[in-house]
């Protein structure tokens, strides 16, 4: 669990970033896939 916490908070601080570029976008898309594979593992 402690993983899924650790991912689940880096995408809320990028979420809080006012301006993101395109790195942002495909960071935000990798964590938002690795935190669903972790969901369903669960």
């Amino acid at each position: 669990m402690d993983i899924l916490e650790e991912l689940e908070h880096q995408y809320f601080m990028l979420e809080m970033q006012d301006h993101w570029d395109s790195g942002d976008y495909r960071y935000a898309d990798e964590l938002r896939e690795k935190i669903r594979k972790l969901k369903e593992e669960i």
